[in-house]
């Protein structure tokens, strides 16, 4: 039979024997916003149609020495009424200390704050993967133009 006194000394063993185990995580670690960043969003009439109702985003990389091999970036652009536009973007070898600037044409058609919502995946550094979460808010005027919801991004 063990004593009390053994058997508390065990159970102490066993949970600090369970609190030594080493612990592995499979998901991506969160990491610095600065790394990737919305440092802008604004409308503004960037497909010539006279109307400002398209959105202009820009998107700061700053690697350092991370330089990741690829940046996957999803954007949620959401309206006051809730309506929301998603798309993602792939970068390949992405620049650093750079600049990606997207162009969201015809999305910029209600009154009130815009909210855009961003998570970047940068896979392939020395490191392993990581993931950087971002939020920028706007309020473009009233009204739209004509025109289907359109992005194009680029350096």
């Amino acid at each position: 039979m063990v004593s009390p006194l053994r058997g508390r000394a065990l159970l102490l063993a066993v949970i600090i024997a369970l609190w030594l185990v080493p612990t592995v995580y499979a998901s991506p670690r969160t990491t610095d916003a600065r790394l990737v960043y919305i440092s802008n969003a604004y409308y503004t009439d960037l497909d010539g149609d006279s109307c400002p109702d398209d959105i202009k985003i820009l998107v700061e990389f700053a690697f350092g020495e991370l330089d990741p091999s690829r940046v996957a970036i999803n954007l949620w652009i959401i309206l006051p009424s809730g309506v929301t536009y998603t798309f993602k973007i792939t970068v390949y070898r992405p620049p650093d200390c750079s600049t990606l600037q997207i162009d969201c044409m015809n999305m910029a058609y209600e009154s009130g704050w815009y909210t855009i919502d961003m998570s970047a995946r940068l896979s392939g550094t020395v490191d392993g993967r990581y993931v950087v979460t971002d939020t920028f808010a706007f309020d473009p005027p009233t009204g739209g133009g004509p025109g289907l919801p359109t992005v194009n991004a680029y350096f």
